[in-house]
């Protein structure tokens, strides 16, 4: 009996001290885990600090990438269309090359195919089409560029350039037709879908992508480029903006805002907030203006004090007013806030807007050096734009002279033509010279012609052409 009291008590004692064993050890362990808990929310407090990092930094160069591909996609799209615009450009240079009768009218020509030129081929070192593919293209407008210069040296040395010279455009603009066509099979496709030239731009293995491909083949193996062996590099002129046409009285910010409410805006309820100035050739003050719940922007020169530009958007809806109707109150709006005796001198319509071109008549004379631009929403049946820079820099007192006839000036157009109007006119060249031109508006069997002849030398001094570009008239 003794030695089984003696047993249990050290059993007892045995399980009391498994027990305070067990106790210790889960003690011990939620110390240590209470011990570790700030070094676990620490980790998990730097990994998400690590991540948001990670993210920020995704973000940015993700940010970063479509900026600089919304970027690269606009300069694809601007080279694109400019580059189009320019080989229609000079096709239409070409055609009018060959009913060009004078040693001056054919250098303007010439120097104008030059200029068209270097700009399709900026177009074409660009864009990302196949190397091979536009080589033979780029050559030709390389050569073109070079002939034209050849050209122009032989006729600045009074030599006369032979038939088979002068044959050498109407082979360049068969080629031009063929390349012209691809370009417009490219365009139909671009105008039907929304076409994305980075997308177009990944090449394969073959060394083609989607813009190479849709153009066609350019090579000479597609496309029988003449043989010419001029080339030549191109340069510009720069002209030094001087201006003549505001009086050197200054007006204040007041008497500007009083200038848009008394005239621009007579009898019409508008809001007229001064915003800012702007100092350039011509120093504004510039105004927001609130009228029938519609924005403005207007600024107003502080020489003279005369409306520089307006600008504001359409109405949707179908036109209301007519062309006629749109010039008429273009004429009125001018002559109100003081652009006198304004007469226009084209008109072209765009869905529900006109666009209308003015110019001051003095004494039966069109002073196109002086043009304003107004632009007239036909829904609306109101002013929406206004432009008058070439009038602040060029409108001054002239007193042009007519010393050749205007019989002896139609005399240079050739055969072949109907005159349809003729106007005394003063015109600007390139070079920025005024001189005093006759405008002869002619019909001939390929289209519509303005022709202007210099009415002191008796040369062609400038002509134009109208062409239809996506049923909108445009004058080239």
């Amino acid at each position: 009996m003794k030695n089984k009291v003696i047993s249990e008590n050290i059993e007892k004692e045995q399980q009391e001290n498994s027990s305070k064993v067990r106790e210790d050890k889960q003690t011990k362990q939620k110390s240590n885990a209470q011990k570790a808990m700030p070094v676990m929310i620490v980790i998990i407090v730097a990994l998400l600090v690590i991540l948001t990092c990670v993210l920020i930094a995704y973000y940015q160069v993700y940010k970063s990438g479509k900026q600089n591909a919304n970027i690269l996609e606009g300069v694809y799209t601007s080279s694109y269309y400019s580059m189009v615009d320019n080989i229609n450009n000079l096709a239409v240079d070409i055609s009018k090359y060959s009913t060009l009768s004078t040693k001056q009218a054919k250098l303007n020509t010439l120097n104008d195919m030059r200029g068209d030129c270097n700009y399709v081929l900026a177009g074409l070192s660009v864009l990302p089409i196949n190397e091979e593919n536009v080589v033979s293209a780029t050559k030709f407008f390389n050569q073109i560029d070079g002939l034209c210069e050849a050209y122009t040296n032989k006729l600045n040395k009074n030599e006369t350039l032979t038939q088979e010279e002068e044959l050498m455009f109407d082979k360049i603009g068969l080629v031009l037709g063929e390349i012209k066509q691809k370009f417009n099979t490219q365009n139909e496709g671009m105008y039907d879908t929304n076409f994305n030239f980075i997308d177009a731009s990944i090449f394969d293995n073959t060394g083609m992508n989607e813009l190479s491909t849709s153009l066609g083949d350019l090579t000479s193996a597609s496309i029988e480029y003449p043989a010419m062996i001029f080339d030549g590099p191109f340069s510009t002129a720069l002209e030094t903006r001087v201006v003549k046409g505001l009086s050197k009285t200054e007006i204040t910010k007041e008497d500007a805002q009083k200038y848009l409410k008394d005239k621009v805006y007579k009898n019409r309820k508008a809001e007229i907030t001064y915003k800012n100035e702007t100092n350039g050739d011509i120093a504004t003050f510039d105004f927001e203006i609130i009228l029938e719940g519609k924005k403005y922007n207007a600024q107003v020169s502080k020489r003279g004090g005369l409306l520089i530009t307006l600008s504001s958007y359409a109405e949707g809806g179908d036109p209301i007013m007519k062309g006629e109707q749109a010039v008429e109150m273009a004429k009125t709006f001018a002559n109100n806030i003081g652009f006198e005796n304004m007469e226009a001198v084209w008109l072209e319509i765009h869905e529900n807007v006109a666009y209308i071109n003015l110019a001051p008549n003095m004494n039966d004379v069109i002073m196109y050096p002086d043009l304003v631009k107004v632009k007239v929403d036909l829904t609306g049946q109101d002013i929406i734009g206004f432009e008058a820079v070439n009038y602040a820099l060029n409108h001054v007192s002239r007193n042009p002279e007519f010393n050749v006839s205007v019989e002896d000036a139609e005399k240079l157009l050739g055969f072949d033509y109907e005159i349809l109007k003729t106007t005394k006119t003063v015109i600007k060249l390139d070079t920025g010279k005024e001189i005093a031109a006759y405008e002869f508006m002619a019909e001939r069997i390929d289209g519509l012609y303005y022709y202007y002849i210099d009415a002191n030398t008796k040369e062609i001094a400038k002509t134009m052409k109208v062409v239809s570009i996506k049923g909108v008239q445009k004058l080239i």
